[in-house]
């Protein structure tokens, strides 16, 4: 067969490539629609031969190597529970106002602050926020609350305010209750602030906006954004998909090898004394590649928290999609917390 194609090609003066319709076109304006998918296909792949799109050992054009990102662990002292944010009705239902209820964790003593039709300030040199009202003369759209150190606490509106500043979200117009896109006026800002002597406290601040639950009916609450401050910077918070099952307190590389090595976790993985002996791995943290390692690795940009080290090794070097969604990698990023760490 490649004898007669040769042969072919020496004899046709307008140079058709192999599988070409001979003589129904001239040189150079064949008709797509009389290619066969697959010489399509191998006319794509071979950039104009379709005969050497069909052989195995043709040089493949070198692909990018995601990058493998390392990270540093942040101490945030405060952390509100997006998932329990929700406005309840008061305890008197005729007088239609709403309580905003959510829990929260503390290491140490916070303030709580619920700012209503707040507006955020960011610093253009540190990048830094400060909050406001839209409406500074209306005392009323700002409560502050001190609470305790404590894990698992409940902030209620109603119990720490009296039923006059609960919200009344009817004596505001539509337009106020819901965020624009790009706008730095937010319907309500949830602030929580670690109350420490040092000079740049932490703070984590949650964004949301109001919505009617179906449309025309009661109003519910949406979590927009979360951003957090420590040690005079600003991070805001990404969702990671499969963190909450997994150990993300894997041991940590050793100093010699270095946050940038590669070859380490895959060498800690493979020898006895590895993660799988260390750590009791429960039903549901392992890597779903190997389903015998904890997986402390994510996937950029798509943010799927589901491959141990040495598997993302391997996936950083053979392929180029996420094994959960198939989108393109970018880069793999693992989180490592130290034990000691973790338990303080």
């Amino acid at each position: 067969m490649g004898h007669t194609g040769s042969v072919q090609r020496r004899g046709n003066p307008n140079g058709a490539l192999y599988g070409e319709p001979l003589g129904s076109h001239p040189a150079g304006a064949v008709n797509r629609a009389d290619y066969t998918p697959a010489q399509l296909q191998a006319l794509y792949l071979s950039r104009g031969r379709p005969d050497m799109g069909f052989m195995s050992n043709q040089a493949m054009a070198p692909k990018d190597v995601p990058e493998m990102q390392q990270t540093c662990t942040v101490k945030n002292h405060v952390n509100l529970k997006k998932g329990s944010l929700k406005l309840v009705a008061a305890s008197e239902p005729r007088s239609g106002k709403l309580s905003l209820e959510f829990q929260f964790d503390a290491t140490k003593p916070c303030r709580a602050t619920v700012l209503l039709l707040a507006l955020e300030s960011i610093d253009s040199e540190t990048g830094c926020s400060s909050y406001s009202l839209q409406r500074q003369g209306d005392s009323r759209l700002r409560v502050a609350h001190d609470f305790p150190a404590g894990l698992a606490q409940t902030f209620s509106l109603e119990g720490v305010t009296p039923d006059a500043e609960l919200f009344d979200l009817g004596r505001f117009r539509a337009s106020e209750l819901a965020y624009e896109d790009g706008s730095l006026a937010f319907p309500l800002i949830v602030v929580l602030e670690a109350i420490d002597a040092a000079k740049s406290p932490q703070s984590q601040a949650t964004f949301c906006t109001f919505v009617r639950q179906p449309p025309g009916g009661s109003w519910a609450i949406k979590m927009l954004k979360q951003k957090v401050q420590v040690d005079g910077l600003t991070y805001e918070l990404q969702e990671i998909y499969g963190i909450d099952g997994s150990l993300a307190a894997a041991p940590k590389l050793d100093a010699g090898s270095g946050a940038g090595s590669k070859n380490g976790a895959s060498d800690s993985a493979k020898s006895g004394g590895g993660p799988r002996d260390e750590l009791d791995i429960p039903d549901g943290a392992e890597c779903i590649i190997c389903l015998c390692e904890p997986r402390n690795t994510t996937v950029l940009p798509c943010r799927h928290m589901c491959l141990c080290s040495e598997c993302a090794e391997a996936l950083r070097k053979g392929s180029s999609t996420c094994p959960i969604c198939r989108t393109r990698v970018e880069a793999l990023l693992q989180i490592r917390v130290d034990t000691k760490d973790a338990k303080d």
